[in-house]
């Protein structure tokens, strides 16, 4: 199959988010190759256009690294695409090779490749090339026969607690939890997965008279954090279940622990509100990651809402609560949602994909698409977005359904040649 196959080529390339030079000169390449007209920006973006297209496919070429990852060993079984131990980056890989397989075969559309989308929609943000179609085809939707036509916004927050130490002669001990199964910290945030940071907060907030000597959980910001550890020390030894004792030593432990431990149990992370008329969540946060340095504790949080107004409540209430415990906290990165509009070229994709999936209908995600953010750049152009099922995005388990792409492949075909 020509798009896994490709898939698969770019699989070899490097390019988790901050890193991705060699898939940048490789996509520009591809473009010059399949008789495009090649052009980029100072952010990163690439625009393969041609003339008398109508419709621009556009995809990110970062991907989200966990575990292995770039190092990719790719796997099937039962007809699903993963990688082992390691994120597969079909998000939004998979979007990639589509339009890679759309070029080769010389199809009349425009071809936008957008920079470090897992790390703040940076290049969605700073978007320069020009883009002339009057319609847009995001291909980083995760299931098939759903033609989203919404996402939510986000804002990043980041909270840093100034800690003073004390020098001590105590018994320490490591408190760890791990092989927890993460996920995206949209979709996947209503699933009802554990939160290694708030479990491992809950267990030292268990813990009486243990001060805390250092602390570190979470993998992405954009994911829900599957390992966090600690150590903590006591006056005396302790057979405490969940304790692994490290033995009595002369360490640097945190002055108020029990006040930084309470702060990081007591926070709400994860939904807080529920879009009952589209059927999926309306506000969310994630705790998602954790660490004490030297010069402090700091933490990083990314919050969602369908909702502009909802997301600037969360965005205030949660710099409040962290500021209330001392913390210098700032928002960055604020992306206004995306809000679900049946324009004439959705009924259309919508129409297209019905020959394929004769049930799909209309949807919104809970995540963050970079329609919002171009459609701030370009707000006449019409937009939707459409993807094969994909799992467990930005986590271990992520996988590909091989079937699907193939069938999505065929509902994209028909949408460029019928616009």
């Amino acid at each position: 199959m020509q798009v896994i196959e490709i898939f698969k080529k770019l699989c070899s390339i490097a390019h988790c988010s901050g890193g991705c030079e060699e898939m940048h000169s490789y996509l520009e390449a591809y473009g010059r190759r399949c008789g495009y007209e090649v052009s980029s920006d100072s952010a990163g973006n690439i625009l393969c256009s041609k003339e008398g297209a109508s419709v621009t496919l556009q995809a990110h070429y970062d991907m989200v690294c966990i575990g292995e990852a770039p190092n990719l060993e790719l796997t099937e079984e039962a007809g699903w695409l993963h990688a082992k131990e390691s994120t597969l980056g079909a998000d939004n890989g998979m979007g990639m090779a589509m339009m890679l397989a759309l070029m080769e075969e010389g199809r009349v559309a425009d071809f936008l490749f957008t920079a470090d989308e897992e790390i703040g929609l940076i290049g969605a943000r700073a978007l320069q090339v020009g883009l002339q179609t009057p319609y847009l085809l995001n291909l980083d939707s995760e299931e098939e026969g759903i033609v989203t036509i919404g996402c939510a916004g986000g804002v990043d927050i980041e909270a840093r607690l100034p800690i003073v130490r004390e020098h001590k002669e105590l018994y320490c001990h490591e408190v760890e939890v791990s092989g927890l199964p993460g996920g995206h910290s949209g979709v996947d945030i209503d699933r009802g997965i554990a939160n290694a940071i708030k479990e491992l907060a809950a267990l030292l907030a268990s813990h009486e008279n243990a001060a805390l000597v250092s602390i570190k959980g979470g993998e992405r910001r954009n994911a829900i954090a599957k390992h966090a550890i600690a150590v903590v020390a006591t006056q005396e030894p302790t057979a405490i279940k969940g304790l692994k004792a490290l033995g009595r030593q002369s360490i640097e432990v945190i002055r108020d622990s029990e006040a930084l431990i309470r702060m990081l149990d007591g926070f709400v992370h994860g939904v807080r509100d529920l879009d009952e008329t589209l059927g999926i969540v309306e506000t969310s946060i994630n705790l998602a990651q954790v660490e004490s340095r030297d010069d402090g504790l700091l933490i990083h949080l990314s919050a969602r809402s369908m909702s502009k107004e909802s997301l600037e409540v969360l965005e205030e209430e949660t710099m409040a609560y962290f500021s209330a415990y001392g913390c210098a906290v700032i928002a960055e990165g604020f992306y206004t949602p995306w809000r679900p509009e049946e324009t004439p070229f959705a009924q259309k994709v919508l129409d297209v994909t019905k020959r394929v999936f004769p049930k799909a209908t209309f949807g919104a995600i809970h995540a963050g698409l970079e329609c919002g953010i171009i459609k701030e750049h370009f707000p006449k152009m019409e937009m939707a977005s459409i993807g094969p099922n994909i799992l467990y995005p930005h986590s271990t388990r992520e996988k590909v359904e091989i079937a699907s792409v193939q069938a999505v492949y065929e509902s994209v075909k028909k949408i460029v040649d019928g616009v």
